[in-house]
């Protein structure tokens, strides 16, 4: 039984796999409350059938979506972070950090979506909050390890520390897309989280 089981079990986490990566491009495109379950389903080759059997509604493939891309960049800093050792400098520090930046604007877009939805929607600002109390977690933990990996320990609570490195991230990210202000997601990689992680660590 659990054999006959199984290319059922793999065929349904494929399609909801297909449904995730072709509506990102379509949220990305439209916003998540400009489309519909038909859009969603021709983009990813489905019918209507297939949505339903994985997700309830538009919003929750959205916030599915949107969890995804994150722990998709987290798991890229941890892979990146296996590079980080003592004999280190900002220049090489800065060329790490710009390997995160995602190249696909698509990520910025669902990202800053989520945040303006969950300001105008108690019911999305639940969700919103479960699902950053989870990341928050796993970035603390991201830049603690890239911190002890260089040899060094915070002088501030690494939760605040985190929370500085990703506003500068997103605000660096924000300016490119929308041409704005001066500092570049680039240079924010390069030139400024080096020196601001540095600046609040010391040698431990």
């Amino acid at each position: 039984m659990p054999t006959s089981t199984r290319p059922s079990t793999r065929s349904r986490v494929n399609t909801r796999q297909r449904l995730l990566e072709a509506a990102a491009a379509v949220f990305a495109e439209k916003g998540a409350n400009g489309v519909t379950v038909d859009e969603l389903t021709t983009a990813a080759g489905f019918s209507r059938g297939a949505f339903y059997s994985n997700f309830s509604s538009i919003e929750e493939l959205f916030h599915a979506v949107v969890e995804l891309q994150a722990h998709q960049l987290l798991d890229g800093a941890r892979a990146l972070m296996q590079h980080l050792d003592e004999d280190w400098s900002a220049e090489s520090l800065g060329e790490l950090l710009r390997g995160l930046m995602p190249e696909d604007r698509s990520w910025f877009l669902l990202q800053q979506e989520f945040t303006v939805q969950a300001m105008r929607s108690e019911r999305t600002r639940a969700a919103y909050a479960e699902m950053h109390a989870g990341l928050r977690g796993e970035i603390d933990e991201i830049v603690g390890s890239a911190l002890a990996r260089l040899g060094r320990r915070p002088l501030i609570p690494i939760s605040h520390l985190s929370e500085t490195v990703v506003a500068l991230f997103l605000h660096g990210m924000g300016n490119d897309h929308h041409g704005a202000g001066v500092l570049s997601a680039d240079t924010a990689a390069s030139e400024v989280l080096p020196h601001l992680l540095v600046g609040l660590s010391a040698p431990a």
